[in-house]
């Protein structure tokens, strides 16, 4: 059972490990991740904001197409009127001139509302295209830094899977399941010694005839209280 122990110490050694550098990469990562999100964003509005404008500029261009036609159709009243002798029909025509030039005046109004709206859309649109530029360039170049300390992590990280796998197989393998769900659980700490009696993962006691097994070898005992895989580890006082 000693050199089970060992195998086990060993795999969490080695899993420790490994999980310090999952987060290491994660805190590298994580300036280009920011990066990447942000420029989705302004990508995102950049392309809200250009799709409005087509729509505005198309519904621009239909009140300047109806305002022009308004403009014909008050010009060719206006020369009616001076053709009418009948002052009942002279005064039927001056009303639908004036309801045109009431409309033709409401769509000025609203074509200079949209022109003053597509003026503060462009300024907007400006200003997030050099947004973009920015974060793009900044993301191409943290994307560029990190890439050597990635490669040199990864790399690291896969030869030590490699040597987990292979002494992961030395173990029993209801046992490394079992280890591997502590580890999970527990913070990454699933082997513990059992020291003047007392777990090192839960500083909890151990009845001590459990204890007593422990310190014999015979067998692979766990925690009661923590479930940890617990060893002895003698007390420095008492090796001397």
């Amino acid at each position: 059972m000693r050199d089970e122990i060992k195998r086990l110490t060993g795999l969490q050694t080695i899993d420790q490990e490994l999980r310090f550098r999952e987060q290491e990469l994660s805190k590298i990562t994580a300036r280009v991740d920011e990066l990447q999100a942000r420029v989705a964003q302004s990508s995102a509005e950049l392309e809200r904001l250009k799709q409005e404008d087509r729509e505005a500029a198309l519904a621009r261009r239909e009140l300047e197409r109806t305002l022009a036609e308004g403009e014909v159709l008050i010009r060719n009243k206006r020369m009616r009127l001076s053709l009418i002798k009948n002052d009942r029909e002279l005064q039927a025509l001056s009303h639908e001139v004036d309801v045109l030039k009431e409309s033709n005046q409401r769509l000025e109004a609203e074509l200079l509302v949209r022109m003053d709206g597509g003026d503060q859309k462009s300024a907007r649109m400006q200003e997030l295209s050099e947004t973009l530029a920015r974060e793009q360039a900044e993301l191409k170049q943290a994307q560029k830094e990190i890439a050597g300390q990635i490669g040199e992590l990864q790399a690291r990280t896969a030869a030590r899977r490699r040597e987990r796998a292979q002494l992961a197989a030395q173990i029993n393998p209801g046992l490394c399941q079992r280890y591997e769900v502590v580890f999970g659980r527990r913070g990454g700490l699933a082997v513990v010694a059992v020291k003047s009696g007392t777990c090192q993962g839960c500083r909890m006691r151990i009845p001590p005839q459990l204890f007593n097994q422990i310190q014999r070898y015979e067998a692979i005992h766990f925690c009661p209280n923590c479930q940890r895989i617990l060893y002895y580890e003698p007390d420095q006082e008492t090796e001397a």
